[in-house]
């Protein structure tokens, strides 16, 4: 179990894990679903996403081609931005781009979904065993969570943990109802309420929960209506939220984060006192974690400049292997 209330801040890096494209990525395979092109009229000639086009268009009010242009400004801009989030905010004043391009990450996520490690196939009478995902960071928080707790304490197993996931994808609230049913031989359903109760909080949206973990057949431009650039979230009630699980925190671990703006200036929430965090930083220089290390102190302990309170930010561990060398220190000491 995790001893003391633990928040974990969840980046792309931690969905890489189990198959899922990090920032440029993604924005590489929404550039090429954008890649609109015809010849003889109807014939499509580029890599695009057809599909997707035909959608959009027969539901909207604007006219294929301007979708087509927006799809062009996709594609032909978007490699030259860190993520798909940066690019859209870009172009926030254009609406036909940002509805194109959410649109996109919703396919794209849910493709995803299905293609990851953590996809179970409905049509196969038994789902993934443990060993299956025995090297991510999924299972081994799973061994740390249920330590100790019995399971006529079941309902309680999640009480010290919280999450801000700053990824679309659904990963952490899929994994965690289908492990827990499995752990503890309990329904789906009962384990999908310990779930909906635990703090899963999405800054930027997400799909929505009623579509099912990589069902790919939905109505795209609908589910982009739950996604946000981070220029949209500034004022979404949501800050507040995240600041009052920083504030409860009395751990604090990062999760393939990569610790940027707009995102790391979400999670200050004014003096605190210092707590142990931990963090990923994986392939970063020793310079630049000793920038990260200087800018979490910052955020998590502004009015404490010359205190030490346990800060390891390590660039030799992907999200699995910071379970593994801080094993007994993430779960409180045991």
């Amino acid at each position: 179990m995790f001893k003391r209330r633990t928040l974990f801040v969840v980046g792309a890096g931690a969905s890489a894990e189990v198959n899922f494209p990090v920032g440029t990525q993604l924005a590489s395979i929404i550039g090429q679903k954008a890649d609109i092109r015809f010849e003889e009229f109807n014939k499509p000639v580029g890599k695009g996403d057809i599909d997707l086009f035909v959608q959009l268009t027969r539901q909207l009010t604007y006219q294929a081609d301007e979708y087509q242009k927006a799809g062009c400004i996709i594609r032909d801009g978007v490699g030259y931005s860190q993520s798909i989030d940066d690019f859209l905010d870009q172009h926030r004043s254009n609406d036909i781009v940002n509805l194109f391009g959410k649109a996109a990450i919703v396919k794209a996520i849910l493709e995803a979904e299905k293609k990851s490690k953590l996809y179970i196939d409905p049509a196969k009478s038994r789902g993934p065993a443990p060993d299956d995902w025995a090297n991510t960071w999924f299972v081994k928080f799973m061994q740390i969570l249920t330590r100790g707790i019995a399971k006529e304490d079941v309902d309680t197993v999640c009480d010290n943990v919280s999450f801000i996931v700053f990824n679309y994808d659904r990963c952490v609230e899929h994994f965690l109802a289908y492990a827990l049913s499995r752990s503890y031989d309990i329904y789906e359903d009962h384990a999908m309420s310990i779930v909906s109760k635990t703090p899963v909080i999405h800054p930027y949206g997400l799909v929505s929960r009623q579509v099912p973990f990589g069902q790919t057949s939905v109505n795209y431009f609908e589910q982009s209506k739950g996604i946000k650039t981070y220029t949209e979230q500034i004022h979404s009630p949501t800050v507040a939220r995240i600041q009052d699980e920083i504030k409860k925190a009395e751990c604090i671990v990062f999760l393939g984060f990569a610790y940027r703006s707009p995102n790391l200036p979400l999670l200050t929430s004014g003096p605190s006192t210092p707590r142990p965090i931990f963090g990923t930083a994986w392939g970063m220089s020793d310079a630049d974690v000793q920038v990260v290390r200087s800018k979490l102190r910052s955020s998590f302990a502004p009015q404490e400049p010359d205190s030490s309170p346990s800060l390891q930010i390590d660039n030799k561990l992907k999200a699995a292997g910071l379970f593994d060398h801080y094993a007994m220190s993430l779960a409180g000491g045991d």
